[in-house]
């Protein structure tokens, strides 16, 4: 596991540079995704701003001046389980973390929000901008690679 805490100054700067090297993200997001996401993490807000598949900047806390077209949103520890080098099932994999908040008004997972439209419009490359942050929390390490 990472020494910097999840969400920390540090752990999105790590964050930035996982996304930014990835090759399968070069190939999920070249060109194609640039539609920022924020992540809701307990009570903290970050906006990733994405730029032709690459994080350009990580916002803390935006405000009315920043735009984007969907989000994540889930407790500390529903983003604590996701981040897991093996996370527990219905929190391995964002649609199905969704489906148990949004379909059986299960408590404790992930909740996409947002335009919908958007989010399935870039769901490959979004998919894999949340898997890295797996990989960032553990030191390289995914195990769904």
């Amino acid at each position: 596991m990472t020494e910097a805490e999840l969400a920390s100054n540090d752990w999105w700067e790590e964050y930035k540079a996982v996304v930014n090297q990835d090759d399968e993200m070069h190939v999920r997001g070249h060109d194609t995704f640039d539609e920022n996401f924020y992540v809701e993490i307990g009570d903290e807000r970050f906006l990733i701003e994405m730029d032709e598949g690459t994080v350009d900047e990580i916002v803390s806390d935006p405000g009315m001046n920043h735009a984007w077209s969907f989000g994540v949103e889930g407790d500390r520890e529903a983003w604590e389980e996701f981040v897991q080098e093996v996370p527990p099932a219905f929190n391995h994999e964002v649609i199905a973390s969704h489906y148990r908040t949004a379909v059986k008004d299960d408590p404790g997972h992930l909740q996409l929000t947002g335009n919908n439209k958007k989010i399935f419009q870039n769901l490959r490359a979004f998919q894999r901008a949340l898997d890295l942050m797996r990989t960032t929390h553990n030191d390289g390490v995914n195990s769904d690679e």
